[in-house]
């Protein structure tokens, strides 16, 4: 055998071994794609019987067959409990078949239980003592995944846990759900940005970097030479206008309200579907007292501003009885029972879910006559989108040169 066959045998071993290959590679010797799924009824772990056949009629249900001495079920394991808090109320299910073998401890359920409490996995569990599924499958390697459909018929199978196995199975649940024209639009900008020339981007992303980093002065200095360059740039007037208010804020003598207001508008007659000057209008629009006005503009901003923009907000006070007196905070307490998403919490609605129930709850606010409510909810989410960061702290060499220049007490 050559030196360059014996490599390349070497090398598919290795990728095999590290996970680099593709969830393509087989999981069952006797079950394959296209073939009804063998049926069975395994106990769980408070012994009770739960049977394949009550999964029957679920547009998908995956089943993974995985052990507490295969390093590679823990990560298969959170990203189907990913997936099934996304996808959960669409109709998405899972089952997990333990299948501990010889090896299986005394203590096998104490150990699946703290298994499972301690890696956030919720996911029905059975156990295969014996192995009979295991060996009636065909198992070829642990752990092993299969999707099933409607009628318990292997639509899609793989081995381990490849580089590639969450989103290969985020794909076939978007296709078994029928939600891939759905996801592909929510995958699509919510807006086409204004592409200014090369040299001038840069120095907007640039001036972008400065805001976050709180330095103001700096990063508006940048964008009035981006605007002389580039006077038609909506997004370099939207960000001018966030960071006089920074300034604003921080008592610049030369930054005023007015100033940043224009800059807004300025940046929505260009392009109105510019998030930034939409939610600096908004927020004028509640300084102002019209908070319907700033309700429809904030509705605006968060429509055109992409998913990983948004602000995190905590939960809300659940609606009701607990409601907040007009004027006072919205508290940061649980969410209503009625609110709550079908598994995982706040964090599995993903923020835009939760901004939007933050608006809606104003929207109710407002038709109850209840304004200063109204505000209490709106205010954060109009701050949320202008993003201001707070005055970095000095520390090092500048802490100490500020010091030296203070005047002695």
């Amino acid at each position: 055998m050559s030196q360059r066959i014996l490599r390349t045998i070497l090398l598919s071993m290795l990728a095999l071994l590290l996970g680099f290959n593709t969830t393509s590679a087989a999981a069952f010797k006797r079950v394959s794609t296209g073939q009804p799924a063998p049926l069975f009824t395994l106990p769980d772990l408070d012994g009770k019987p739960m049977s394949l056949e009550e999964f029957r009629g679920s547009p998908c249900t995956i089943v993974v067959f995985w052990a507490l001495w295969s390093p590679r079920s823990l990560p298969l394991l959170k990203d189907v409990q990913r997936l099934v808090d996304e996808f959960g109320p669409k109709g998405l299910r899972a089952l997990t078949v333990n299948a501990e073998g010889e090896s299986a401890p005394g203590d096998l359920r104490d150990r699946i239980r703290t298994f499972l409490e301690k890696n956030a996995i919720r996911l029905p569990v059975v156990l295969d003592q014996d192995l009979d599924q295991y060996n009636t499958w065909g198992v070829i390697a642990t752990p092993a995944t299969a999707f099933l459909g409607r009628d318990l018929e292997v639509i899609y199978e793989f081995s381990g846990h490849p580089t590639s196995a969450y989103e290969d199975m985020r794909d076939q649940v978007l296709k078994a759900l029928g939600l891939e024209e759905e996801a592909a639009q929510a995958a699509k900008p919510r807006r086409e940005r204004y592409r200014a020339d090369k040299p001038v981007m840069l120095h907007y992303g640039l001036a972008r970097t400065l805001f976050r980093r709180g330095q103001f002065s700096k990063a508006e200095r940048k964008l009035r030479k981006v605007l002389k360059q580039d006077p038609g740039f909506p997004d370099a007037h939207a960000l001018r206008g966030v960071i006089l208010l920074g300034m604003v804020r921080e008592g610049k003598k030369r930054a005023s309200p007015q100033e940043a207001r224009e800059e807004f508008a300025k940046a929505v007659e260009l392009d109105a579907t510019e998030p930034l000057g939409l939610a600096g209008l908004a927020r004028f629009a509640l300084d102002e007292g019209d908070e319907a006005k700033a309700l429809d503009l904030a509705r605006r901003a968060v429509e055109y501003t992409e998913d990983a923009e948004l602000p995190a907000l905590p939960p809300l006070e659940p609606a009701g009885e607990a409601e907040p007196a007009p004027g006072e905070k919205a508290r940061e307490t649980r969410e209503s029972p009625e609110e709550a998403p079908a598994a995982g919490g706040a964090a599995a609605r993903g923020p835009r879910a939760v901004v939007t129930l933050y608006l809606d709850r104003a929207a109710a606010r407002l038709e109850a006559g209840d304004r200063e409510g109204a505000r209490a909810v709106l205010g954060p989410v109009v701050e949320g989108l202008l993003g201001i960061p707070e005055k970095p702290r000095m520390k090092g060499r500048g802490k100490m040169m500020l010091r030296m220049k203070a005047p002695a007490q």
